[in-house]
């Protein structure tokens, strides 16, 4: 079901009617004009040209917004109805529906009545008519958001309401359905050309999305869900005019689709015999309409639902309609090669979906597409909505043609990045003790993800399943990753579920160990010492940003030892100061139990939105369907954050959030174009490395041990350590012997004039840290550089010349994140072993 926030473009066109309307009867009655109506509700077009009249002859000045909101009604109509009607027809104009010839009029007719703008208006830039328009009819939606108020709040252009009259009474129009020039235009054909106006918006919307991931504008996930999401509102969509078809025609009925192409061919005295000599299964003067209604992918699913034979596997036949050349171009293809085209390409790849359902094949997640062709593979059904879906694949598949791989490119690429993640990880645990507060499921999770990334991207399940069932046997010779590198949005779906699930385990392995937070105190301690300001840690700034200094350090950065041990007592929950006094040998070591309740969670909100739905969980109150939540949250932060208007002009997430807070509802366009823009924000952060950082960290308090041993055990007993599990503790006898370092000094009068004297334990912490980091102090942020497309760092001090060619510097640095073996890997497609 369509979320109730979300306006498709006919239940715009009721609402501006309706409220074009309602502002009629409230300014007629104004002017102390009674209509003599039942209820007194108009309904009619001659009420409401008979209130416009009272309006026009009336002192009062008409809104430039109120104009805004009838035109926006009348464009609507008018453009669809257009090109149901055919672009070209230039009787087009007389073949509009009544309704809205006479909204035109009544538009005319208060034309001359408009609104001049305010002084304060007057000052600001000029801005273009359109702009305007959209603005002010904002505006004005807000003081309608909810007709049925009581006293609504007046506005400058309106005189006071007569106290008899304040009540609004909320106006529904309704048109007659016989109030048409043309017999086809009754409402629900217009409802259902609204339907393929919003489908024809969504397609170009997702073009747009393809073309700047090819172009590396944006990532694969973002293009991915961003797709994914615009498919599942538009299945809802379609749903509730599909059911508006079915109470109104009963009996055997064509599809949707069919009904409105034949409709179209009717209205424009067209043929319906198809030009079969060009290759094309309808008359290619329809072309337009028949793209518009998807009647191509209708006529190619059908074909395949003859060849669909219960408990049997169809296999395509390679080169039995032609051979697919993808470096070709299309825009200099006919009508009949492009249609052939896509016949190769769709049916060429439909087996692999049927694979599914016929080895009942667990995926780790499903697009909208990757589902609806499966179901279809079951109940050979076809519907508008599979049409529409399948002409997306079909979309995407062609920006990306002179790059098919692209998209499992980059999934490939990012597997073995994980994998070599996973493999980093197991090689550090087997040097230390099993920490018993790490709880095997984490392991079994981190064991699930690699055996995910090995079994589809590294191998080919699919291929794996054929060869063992001897369908390799029959027709072409498979090819490997077939579905994977013709189908990009699954590509981006199976990186964000892969993604989010080592985000999510990374942050349980920091949070249980807490050592990268713990190591923060300490880099924080040695840079506020005079001497030790130049030791840099990118990657532990972007970790710090990413979760934000108030939640790592309990407050703002503390500026002695002191107060940072004061600070990481309360972060850890450790009384310390019995717990490493020398006298302590029979006292218990501090033991992490991975209670800690300074929680590592997920920043990264509309990414978290959609995990359930990718990843696992309840998908109840997860996707696009509830972004609203999101919005809600964005809203009140802007409401509590002042920013200047030229900010929020140029800010596309403050205009819709200010769009959300004022009407409560959204267009397709506007939620898709908020959800594309939010997900590129939080790429960097979705890919931030845990496991490495966790890594860096041990091994840097390794070194600091191994150097500072003896005095450890001269200050704390040789039990100081009881095994590498407890390797985060070194921070906290850092703080001791830093603070009682400072003790003594000021006790001792060595520290005067409000200078700290610098324990010799946290130079030397910082001696071992400088020589560390200079080699491995980005590491993290290096991986950010070669696999983010958002370039935008997270981290402020991060050196990247920007003039070096981007594919140049990702090159330069893939060895270090992936490898040898992984670029190598990466090169020749041959599994590591």
């Amino acid at each position: 079901m369509l979320p109730e926030f979300l306006q498709s473009s006919y239940a715009r066109y009721k609402a501006d009617a309706n409220t074009f309307a309602t502002w009629l009867l409230e300014t007629a009655n104004q002017c102390g004009y009674q209509p003599t109506l039942s209820a007194t509700v108009p309904t009619a077009k001659k009420d409401l040209q008979k209130l416009a009249e009272v309006v026009a002859n009336s002192a009062l000045t008409v809104p430039k917004s109120v104009l805004a909101i009838a035109k926006r009604a009348i464009k609507l109509r008018k453009s669809v109805t257009s090109w149901f009607l055919g672009q070209g027809d230039s009787a087009n104009n007389m073949r509009h529906a009544h309704f809205i010839t006479a909204l035109e009029q009544i538009c005319e007719t208060l034309e001359w009545k408009i609104s001049q703008p305010s002084k304060s208006d007057a000052k600001q830039p000029p801005t273009s008519e359109a702009q305007n328009d959209d603005a002010d009819a904002d505006r004005f939606l807000n003081k309608f958001a909810v007709l049925t108020v009581e006293e609504p709040q007046d506005t400058a252009h309106t005189q006071p309401m007569p106290a008899e009259s304040k009540k609004i009474v909320k106006v529904t129009v309704e048109e007659d359905e016989n109030d048409a020039a043309d017999s086809y235009l009754n409402q629900l054909l217009f409802k259902t050309l609204c339907l393929l106006q919003d489908l024809n918006n969504m397609r170009r919307f997702i073009s747009i999305t393809w073309s700047e991931y090819r172009e590396k504008k944006t990532d694969l996930m973002n293009a991915a869900v961003v797709t994914d999401s615009a498919l599942q509102l538009a299945r809802d969509l379609v749903k509730e005019v599909d059911a508006d078809w079915g109470t109104s025609l009963t009996g055997e009925r064509d599809g949707l689709q069919t009904v409105v192409y034949n409709l179209a061919v009717i209205a424009r005295g067209v043929s319906a015999a198809p030009s079969t000599e060009v290759g094309l299964p309808y008359n290619k003067n329809m072309a337009d309409i028949a793209d518009w209604c998807y009647v191509p992918t209708n006529v190619l699913l059908e074909a395949f639902a003859n060849v669909l034979q219960t408990n049997h596997q169809p296999v395509f036949k390679k080169g039995y309609f032609g051979t697919y050349n993808a470096k070709a171009d299309r825009e200099r293809m006919s009508l009949g090669q492009k249609f052939n085209e896509d016949k190769i390409i769709l049916l060429s790849i439909l087996p692999e979906f049927c694979m599914v359902d016929t080895f009942k094949i667990q995926m780790p997640t499903q697009d909208a597409i990757t589902r609806g062709l499966v179901e279809f593979s079951k109940t050979k059904e076809v519907t508008l909505w599979l049409c529409f879906a399948s002409q997306i694949f079909l979309d995407v598949h062609h920006i990306m043609r002179h790059s098919t791989l692209g998209g499992f490119g980059d999934l490939r690429m990012s597997g073995l990045r994980i994998q070599k993640t996973i493999d980093d990880y197991l090689k550090l645990s087997k040097t230390h003790p099993p920490a018993k507060f790490w709880p095997k499921e984490g392991d079994e999770e981190i064991q699930n993800i690699s055996a995910t990334v090995q079994s589809w991207i590294i191998q080919d399940l699919f291929l794996d399943l054929r060869v063992r069932s001897r369908l390799a046997r029959t027709g072409s010779p498979p090819e490997k990753h077939a579905l994977f590198s013709q189908h990009a949005i699954l590509c981006g779906l199976f990186l964000f579920n892969l993604n989010i699930r080592m985000q999510v385990v990374g942050q349980k392995l920091v949070t249980q160990w807490y050592d990268v937070q713990q190591v923060a105190f300490l880099h924080n301690l040695v840079i506020n010492s005079p001497t030790q300001k130049d030791v840099r840690w990118p990657d532990m700034d972007a970790f710090i940003k990413i979760h934000g200094e108030s939640h790592i350090f309990i407050g703002s950065r503390p500026k002695n030892p002191s107060e940072s041990l004061n600070r990481l007592e309360l972060a850890t929950g450790i009384s310390s100061a019995t717990n490493f006094a020398r006298d302590s040998r029979s006292k218990s070591f501090h033991k992490p139990d991975g209670k800690n309740p300074r929680l590592l969670t997920p920043t990264t909100a509309v990414a978290n939105l959609f995990a359930a739905q990718y990843v696992g969980g309840s998908e109840n109150d997860a996707g696009i369907g509830h972004i609203d939540r999101i919005l809600d949250e964005l809203s009140q932060k802007s409401k509590l954050e002042p920013s200047s208007k030229k900010l929020q002009k140029a800010n596309p997430e403050l205009i819709i959030t200010r769009k959300w807070s004022n009407t409560h509802n959204l267009d397709t366009l506007h939620l898709l174009a908020f959800l594309k823009t939010k997900l590129f924000e939080e790429e960097p952060i979705i890919l931030f490395n845990y496991f490495g950082l966790h890594k860096r960290s041990i091994e840097l308090l390794r070194l600091i041990r191994d150097k500072e041993h003896a005095r450890f055990v001269q200050y704390f007993t040789a039990a100081y350590m009881p095994d590498d599990s407890f390797i985060s503790n070194i921070v906290l006898l850092i703080h001791h012997v830093a603070r009682g370092s400072a003790q003594n000094a000021r006790a001792t009068g060595l520290a005067s004039g409000g200078t700290e004297v610098v324990s010799r334990i946290v130079m030397s912490a910082g001696d071992v840290m400088r020589e560390y980091l200079k080699k491995n102090g980005d590491v993290a942020c290096k991986e950010l550089r070669v696999f983010c497309k958002n370039k935008t760092p997270i981290q402020d001090d991060v050196a990247y010349d920007e003039s070096t060619d981007e594919l140049v510097y990702s090159w330069l640095n893939l060895e270090d994140v992936l490898g040898p073996k992984g670029v190598a890997s990466l090169m020749t497609g041959i599994p590591i072993a």
